[in-house]
């Protein structure tokens, strides 16, 4: 199989950063996309291998021989992760005036994205049990192999049914925005370092549509030092989509924090 060309990562947001979160959710969609895409094809001809040349049932322990291959798929997502944050890096000094180069290597940016990569290697096993939910639902209904083949293929099947591209387009608007905002907090407690009187201040800024949650909706406007965490629901995030907070919190947060000087 060809995998499709890896999309392009814009290095620098637009100036609102508006556009280049919308831009960065249809490039990441497309690479997420691409990577169940390109696995799940291994993943079908492993699992269905015997079937295929004897007819025999499919073997889902076969999955365990793809997961490097999935590794190397999560790799691509988490490079282009990091330009994401550095996008974010990079607003944050826009809006703050101030200029510092961007640090890869700072603590809070390595623990985000090592966070979504913990997420991200987890799949084979989801897939795993998902298989092994459809082989044990065709045995108690007497199926024949045919039919438990088939079970299989429409579990990895990317494009006949919403679930594999709607999975996609959850991991881009939740790892787009995630990645975009820690990378600004990441700066902005940089230079809260380097410059410590004013100081430095974000509010939470929501998506203002009927789509946000109403306890983002609350916090739209939420003021806090750069250096604290906004309250939402509760819970202490240090920026939107913070990987600490909970799912049901966190998961599809299209929001996003401006940055200033001041007091609160």
């Amino acid at each position: 199989m060809t995998q499709p060309m890896p999309p392009q990562i814009p290095e620098e947001p637009a100036p609102s950063g508006a556009l280049a979160l919308a831009a960065f959710e249809a490039a990441i969609t497309a690479l997420v996309l691409s990577m169940y895409t390109a696995w799940l094809s291994l993943v079908a001809a492993a699992v269905l291998a015997a079937f295929t040349r004897f007819g025999a049932a499919p073997d889902p322990n076969a999955i365990w021989s793809t997961v490097p291959a999935w590794d190397r798929q999560v790799d691509r997502l988490m490079s282009a992760l990091e330009q994401i944050a550095r996008a974010g890096w990079i607003e944050a000094g826009r809006q703050l005036g101030i200029e510092i180069p961007f640090d890869p290597t700072d603590s809070l940016i390595q623990d985000q994205l090592a966070r979504t990569r913990n997420l991200m290697v987890r799949t084979p096993d989801e897939v795993y049990r998902q298989i092994i939910a459809e082989l044990g639902a065709g045995h108690e209904r007497g199926e024949s192999v045919d039919q438990q083949a088939a079970r299989v293929r429409h579990v990895l099947d990317v494009t006949g049914t919403e679930n594999w591209p709607a999975r996609a387009r959850t991991v881009a608007v939740t790892e787009v925005h995630r990645a975009y905002n820690m990378g600004g907090t990441a700066f902005a407690l940089r230079a809260q370092q380097q410059e410590p009187v004013p100081r430095l201040l974000k509010t939470w800024d929501s998506k203002h549509d009927s789509a946000v949650r109403p306890a983002h909706r609350l916090a739209d406007g939420q003021v806090q030092y750069a250096s604290q965490p906004f309250i939402v629901a509760g819970e202490p995030l240090m920026a939107p989509g913070d990987p600490s907070g909970s799912p049901w919190n966190v998961i599809n947060c299209r929001c996003k924090q401006k940055f200033s000087r001041g007091t609160r």
